[in-house]
């Protein structure tokens, strides 16, 4: 798509009627839009402040590691207030990561599954990361990064995971600043269901998209590393691993924490 620019005069219309007031803060270039949006979160920014960029020059992934943004993506942060304990705080990585694996499930199934805790995949390789940081007085910031129109050959190099984009799944071009409407809806109307006292819609659709339920898996907790099979999907956000002991073992999607399917 030649022109799909990512602008608050081309969102602020797609984004009328929602539930939340969303402001944006958009930007060609910007060292992160998780920095952003945290440092506006703590000098007092309200629920709904999106801050999208074209490009990064320094992302953030799940524990330090770089998140390349190549042209063509969708990187965006935004800033919640949802008075939650911090240990169902961090469970609005798996609210935003159902959200955004229906979201491009929508104008065309690319079969958008999810790895626990944050990642987003479609073909076997990685479409979208998730991470959630506190921002201090109960406000917390979403960041979502999504390879869209990203070029086969400007995806990045194959690490641990290689990376595909919707471009690749798709064969064509959609448009961002709709994506992003669409995710925000979808995320909107799951976060105010996780924040009721009932999250068994969310944790059904959960167990729906996941990856890892059912699989035997090795988690690295910390300096700890542990093994087991994905037995459950907690409302929280957590899994619950059944050990070769048979003993349980409760996992919360903190930044901590790192799980891989043993193949």
């Amino acid at each position: 798509m030649e022109h799909d620019p990512l602008t608050a005069e081309t969102m602020l219309p797609l984004l009328a009627g929602h539930t939340i007031p969303w402001q944006v803060r958009a930007y060609y270039r910007i060292v992160s839009t998780n920095d952003t949006a945290r440092l506006l979160a703590e000098h007092g920014a309200p629920e709904g402040t999106l801050v999208v960029a074209e490009t990064q020059s320094r992302g953030h992934g799940r524990r330090g590691n770089r998140w390349l943004s190549p042209p063509g993506g969708l990187w965006f942060s935004f800033v919640l207030r949802p008075h939650l304990p911090p240990e169902r705080a961090s469970g609005l990585s798996i609210v935003a990561a159902v959200a955004l694996a229906r979201t491009v499930n929508e104008p065309a199934d690319v079969g958008a599954r999810i790895k626990w805790p944050n990642d987003v995949f479609a073909g076997g390789r990685k479409l979208a990361g998730v991470m959630v940081l506190s921002a201090g007085e109960g406000a917390v910031v979403v960041g979502v990064g999504v390879n869209v129109n990203v070029l086969p050959d400007e995806l990045p190099q194959p690490g641990r995971y290689e990376a595909t984009s919707v471009l690749r799944e798709t064969g064509s071009p959609v448009s961002r600043a709709k994506l992003l409407a669409r995710f925000l809806s979808n995320f909107e109307d799951r976060y105010f269901a996780y924040r009721s006292p009932d999250g068994s819609r969310l944790t059904r659709e959960w167990r729906e998209l996941s990856l890892v339920i059912g699989e035997w898996v090795t988690a690295t907790v910390g300096e700890e590393t542990v093994q087991g099979t994905v037995f459950g999907l907690e409302d929280d956000g957590g899994i619950v691993l059944r050990l070769a002991d048979g003993s349980h073992r409760k996992l919360l999607p903190t930044g901590t924490v790192t799980l891989s399917v043993v193949g």
